[in-house]
């Protein structure tokens, strides 16, 4: 892992809290295909209701200005558990409907395999994953919105606009889709629940440790194919040619993996469960859902089973509601 890869440690967030050093450079997210302004959640449109019942303010006091870090010390799992503490971030608080902030980190702490206390590894672990899934499905939410929007015009007999159809067949290419079918697309764009997130993260790369997430910022074990970008397998059978795929940071994994549920058909049955529990208006699920995950993994039931224990042990389902501090570039610092 070199330095001049870990500079692109993204950690912005609300309020003047700042962990990062004047080398190191911004690196957002992806961008996706949301190309109006910027959006915060609204829970009164659409289906961010189900998901996230109630727009939360943080609490006075609740995050705190902390000091700036080094670039190395970000690469220790005792120092980023220090700096979340001093920023006043912590699972429980998130839990009793505290923000989360906007830290994003590109990779992960280099010391994960020699972390020996598992609760510390285990909190700090989520902790990075979470605003990274937040931020991806404040991103759906957005395009999901904007397409309800949509719809509802169209059944007023309103004209689309050209921009919003060009929007439209992107979004289905994007998606996987030959045609512009609104429905369909509602069915495809939509968020998974962190604590799945989260806990597939946590199955897939050993909680950060594994090979492919120290170095290829892996997260989730997608295979790609022979010529993409990627890591080969040490225990790769005779006469397969796949591997696991690369990213340039933890946010395009994370990205990657939700794209991955929302158009692969091995996850036919996992759409079509979430869009029957938004249709009874019902909030998502995490550990209902990952019933449907058993072609994940050649593991089948036992991979949802251990999935499931990681959501109920670590009390993830908590997370489920979780917001992200208000997106406000103007006030997000360097």
């Amino acid at each position: 892992m070199t330095t001049r890869k870990f500079d692109r440690i993204i950690l912005c967030f609300i309020g003047g809290a700042v962990l990062a050093t004047a080398t190191a450079s911004i690196v957002s997210p992806n961008s996706g295909l949301t190309v109006a302004p910027r959006v915060s959640f609204d829970s009164a449109r659409a289906e961010a209701i189900p998901l996230n019942q109630n727009a939360r303010s943080s609490a006075s006091g609740g995050i705190k200005s902390a000091s700036r870090y080094d670039i190395e010390s970000l690469r220790k799992v005792q120092d980023l558990a220090q700096g979340f503490k001093e920023i006043g971030y912590n699972l429980d608080g998130v839990r009793d409907d505290a923000l989360v902030p906007r830290v994003f980190l590109a990779e992960l702490p280099h010391d994960l395999n020699e972390t020996a206390e598992v609760s510390l590894k285990k909190t700090v672990f989520f902790k990075m994953m979470l605003p990274l899934i937040l931020n991806e499905n404040e991103r759906i939410l957005a395009d999901r919105n904007r397409l309800h929007q949509i719809k509802t015009s169209m059944a007023l007999g309103a004209k689309i606009e050209a921009r919003d159809r060009l929007w439209l067949a992107v979004l289905a290419e994007r998606y996987k889709l030959k045609d512009e079918n609104i429905d369909v697309l509602l069915r495809r764009v939509d968020i998974v629940p962190p604590s799945l997130a989260m806990a597939q993260a946590a199955e897939e790369s050993g909680w950060g440790t594994s090979r492919f997430a120290q170095t290829a910022n892996a997260l989730y074990g997608q295979w790609t194919t022979s010529d993409g970008k990627g890591i080969i397998p040490e225990d790769r059978p005779e006469g397969m040619d796949h591997k696991v795929r690369a990213f340039d940071n933890l946010a395009q994994s994370v990205s990657a993996y939700m794209r991955n549920l929302n158009t692969h058909r091995a996850y036919r049955e996992f759409r079509k469960h979430r869009k029957s529990i938004r249709g009874k208006g019902q909030a998502l699920n995490g550990s209902v859902l990952a019933a449907n995950l058993t072609r994940y993994s050649e593991r089948g039931k036992k991979y949802v089973d251990s999935v499931r224990a990681i959501i109920n042990v670590n009390q993830l389902l908590g997370l489920d509601d979780a917001q992200l501090v208000k997106d406000d570039a103007d006030d997000q610092s360097v």
